[in-house]
């Protein structure tokens, strides 16, 4: 009984170390986990690889590309080639008269025939050389298109990189506030207890300390927002690294660059006026229908019409013939309908492309504004920072001497708080700014590190 007991206890020390054991590797492995971070190479290096946005976009361009190749057909020959074997067959008669004595004389179809035919287009109005022309210009348009992808989507992925980063910092801003207020009440409170504050001073930055927890609680979900967004642009359902990096800080230079830049080609725009083209040559190819089609083939034959053995080499015979084919669509009411859909179309992209034109263009002024807006705040704002550092400064100094109260000094701290936040805010203004001037432009200004 003895050695059953301290059996017993040895297996449930043993299941507890290991239980122990299990819990501290999960443990390190969710805060290896959590504690990965992520800077800005890495996210573009995964935007390139993994963005569903250019992975499509690449696809659409070998589609455009094989379809440029289907145009091929109208220039080239098809070969074909047909195996047929008559597993059970009746003849069909054919009744002639010799010399007054009627006869019927069977229709011999060959058992086992190969046929080989070859088809050659000489002349359909250019049609084919008006496809292959749009073909062309729709492969450009799609090249242009995952251009203007892969460098969209880069800065998109940029600005939310640098979006979450900046989060990650107001919130890291709003939890030390919430920890200084914190500081304070206790302060508030143990100077009421001395006589010295009053109900009022605690109540009131009792009252800040509430309003400092829901910033806080703010910020942790724009923090946590900030990463899912960032998530869907590399392709993915969550992000669970931290974004590490610094907000860059966009010199004077930037301005003067900007001064000097005017609207340009965008890969988008000039992606559309190519495709634009291209439904105009589809216009003009299906506008040839009523025009003759000429083409030459010829066809070879090798069947055994005596037996009907497959493989008896000494009963099959060849046949060919060569000859040309004209053929000529007199009526199609499906051939006119189609050219003026194509016709339509093209009107359509037309006026897209003179719509996106007009938006890009004022996108660019728009943002270019504000770039300039941006950057005269956030020089403000480094102003306004320097000067509520110095307030509590002043401050401390004060409530050392007995000339200032800890309200004062509080009051400092708070605007300090918020004069940090407003150039972050500022910063991250400009950096978006000057992107979706980039993304208006269609130009890279800047070199994001």
């Amino acid at each position: 009984m003895q050695t059953i007991c301290w059996y017993n206890n040895f297996l449930t020390e043993v299941i507890v170390k290991l239980n122990t054991l299990s819990a501290t590797i999960l443990f390190t492995l969710s805060t290896n986990c959590l504690a990965q971070s992520v800077d800005l190479k890495t996210v573009l290096s995964e935007t390139r690889s993994q963005s569903p946005l250019i992975q499509k976009s690449q696809a659409a361009y070998d589609e455009a590309s094989w379809k440029k190749t289907e145009t091929f057909q109208g220039f080239l020959p098809s070969l074909t080639g047909a195996v047929n074997y008559i597993t059970n067959k009746r003849y069909m008669l054919v009744d002639v008269n010799l010399g007054g004595a009627p006869v019927s004389i069977a229709q011999v179809v060959p058992t086992t025939n190969y046929t080989l035919t070859a088809q050659l287009p000489l002349f359909d109005g250019f049609a084919s050389t008006n496809r292959y022309l749009a073909g062309s210009k729709l492969e450009k348009s799609a090249q242009h298109e995952l251009e203007w992808t892969q460098f969209s989507t880069e800065r998109q992925a940029t600005l939310q990189f640098y979006k979450t980063l900046a989060s990650q910092t107001l919130k890291d801003v709003a939890e030390q506030n919430l920890k200084t207020l914190n500081d304070h009440l206790k302060d508030a409170q143990a100077l009421r207890k001395a006589g010295i504050a009053t109900t009022y001073d605690v109540l009131r930055v009792d009252v800040q300390v509430s309003e400092a927890k829901s910033e806080w609680l703010n910020s942790q979900d724009n923090y946590e927002v900030a990463k899912l967004k960032l998530a869907e642009i590399l392709g993915k359902e969550n992000e669970f690294r931290n974004v590490q990096g610094a907000l860059p800080v966009l010199g004077n230079e930037i301005i003067d660059k900007v001064s000097n830049l005017k609207p340009g080609e965008r890969s988008d725009i000039i992606a559309m006026r190519e495709r634009a083209a291209s439904l105009q040559d589809l216009d003009i190819a299906a506008g040839r229908y009523w025009v003759p089609k000429i083409s030459a083939f010829g066809q070879y034959q090798y069947y055994n019409n005596i037996n009907d053995k497959f493989s008896d080499k000494d009963a099959f015979r060849e046949a060919y013939l060569v000859g040309l084919n004209l053929t000529w669509n007199l009526f199609d009411i499906g051939s006119t309908a189609r050219s003026h859909q194509a016709s339509a179309q093209s009107i359509q992209l037309e006026q897209t492309l003179k719509i996106n034109q007009i938006k890009a263009s004022q996108d660019f002024e728009f943002w270019k504004r504000k770039l300039n807006y941006f950057k005269t705040v956030y020089a403000a704002r480094i102003i306004e920072v320097e000067k509520s550092a110095e307030a509590i400064r002043f401050a401390r100094e004060g409530r050392r001497a007995g000339t200032r109260t800890t309200s004062d000094l509080l009051d400092a701290q708070l605007e300090l708080f918020r004069s940090r936040a407003g150039q972050i805010n500022a910063q991250m203004g400009a950096i978006e700014a000057l992107i979706n001037l980039e993304l208006a432009s269609g130009h890279q200004l800047y070199e994001f590190n």
